[in-house]
């Protein structure tokens, strides 16, 4: 049961995040939506460490391979890092 709740709780922090960052996407030039309900950043701070938290229970539940997950991250985030370069050099 533990580990269906961890993934079912990862799953809705995800969604709550894609709001956010949908909502953001909307006002890049702003920190305040229309909706009113505060910081967006803090709103993306909260979201991005609410899913971070979600998922290292779904790791320790399912007993996932930490090492790995973290290589993948910091692969993921150099490939990122690449593709951000690149596309600043076409502006």
């Amino acid at each position: 049961m533990l580990e269906k709740l961890g993934l079912v709780k990862l799953v809705e922090e995800c969604g709550e995040l894609q709001q956010v960052a949908a909502k953001k996407m909307t006002r890049m030039e702003s920190d305040v939506h229309w909706d009113g309900q505060g910081s967006l950043k803090t709103r993306l701070e909260d979201e991005i460490a609410d899913v971070i938290a979600a998922a290292t229970i779904v790791r320790r539940n399912l007993r996932l391979d930490h090492r790995r997950i973290l290589n993948r991250v910091a692969d993921k985030e150099a490939l990122f890092e690449k593709w951000m370069e690149e596309d600043d050099e076409d502006v």
